[in-house]
């Protein structure tokens, strides 16, 4: 079974009911990241093509399985080659997802990637999180984070980015550093044969200041 086959059963089985078009936008942006990464270095291009699917869409969406992320405001922060930020977008239209990352040539990219798969619920920022504009504060329901470890003096900034009600979401390994910065932390364990262990943190801010 191909990598692209598993991750359209898991959107099956997770009843994800626009199914059929969240794999057109995936397969789009596959393509589109496949030529790109050759211009720019978005994902490591050791990883064999196929492995992608599950890498990085299918590791992107794992999720869903314990967040809700329809009708909201969504900051992703350090999305490097779109993840998780565009698979969520593709999924949730009725969305907005800010992809943030401090390296400019890979915002540039990202944002006209999602231009080739059409996405209109996306904004991009090149900056640093702790050069976040004032104005922003209080603006996110859900801050997701992938691939960056949360440094102490990240999670000031965060929350103070997010809504009273807003969350930190993290995906995790085996390293679960990162969640002892916090007072309350909630764990779901998405590990999957495809990928291997993985943990999906939940963090309220409610809960935590």
């Amino acid at each position: 079974m191909s990598k692209r086959t598993e991750v359209e059963r898991y959107l099956r089985e997770k009843n994800v009911t626009n199914c059929v078009q969240v794999m057109h936008l995936f397969d789009t942006y596959y393509r589109w990241l496949l030529g790109e990464n050759e211009r720019i270095n978005l994902i490591s291009r050791k990883t064999d093509p196929d492995d992608i699917w599950t890498l990085h869409f299918l590791d992107s969406i794992l999720s869903i399985a314990c967040v809700d992320f329809r009708g909201k405001k969504i900051l992703d922060f350090g999305t490097g080659g779109g993840f998780p930020g565009i698979p969520i977008a593709s999924m949730y239209p009725d969305a907005h997802v800010t992809l943030l990352d401090s390296t400019k040539k890979k915002i540039q990219s990202v944002k006209c990637g999602a231009s080739v798969v059409g996405l209109t619920n996306c904004s991009f920022l090149d900056i640093r999180l702790e050069d976040a504009d004032e104005k922003m504060s209080g603006t996110f329901d859900i801050v997701v984070s992938r691939s960056v470890r949360i440094l102490p003096g990240f999670k000031k900034i965060l929350f103070k980015l997010l809504k009273d009600d807003g969350s930190v979401v993290l995906y995790k390994s085996q390293n679960l550093d990162d969640a002892a910065l916090f007072k309350k932390v909630h764990i779901t364990d998405a590990s999957t044969p495809l990928i291997g262990e993985r943990k999906i943190i939940v963090i309220n801010k409610n809960e935590c200041v």
